[in-house]
């Protein structure tokens, strides 16, 4: 993830160092104004780009899929929980490639 992405997810949150809210009702640790816990997570892991995100709610070979429903995001697999999450290609930092 690149520090640009983890910045904007962290958002006014992590500008204060501290979490503003606002806050889950049933958990008040929980903020819901910033994506913090996802860069806490995933920000300096080691993911795998599986291709183009597909926003088709068909499979490739039902009559009714469109092509154009396809990216520019790319999926990314978390390792090693296996958790997919679509990002901008420019929102991530390219740390080795396959063989």
């Amino acid at each position: 993830m690149s520090d640009s992405l983890k910045t904007r997810l962290r958002g006014k949150c992590g500008e204060a160092g501290r979490h503003l809210g606002p806050f889950d009702p049933g958990d008040a640790h929980e903020c819901w104004g910033c994506s913090s816990a996802h860069v806490e997570e995933f920000g300096d892991g080691v993911g795998i780009v599986q291709g183009l995100t597909d926003y088709n709610d068909c499979e490739p070979t039902d009559s009714a899929y469109d092509p154009s429903k396809t990216g520019p995001e790319v999926d990314v697999r978390w390792q090693p929980s296996n958790l997919r999450y679509a990002y901008r290609l420019s929102d991530l930092e390219l740390i080795g490639s396959g063989p």
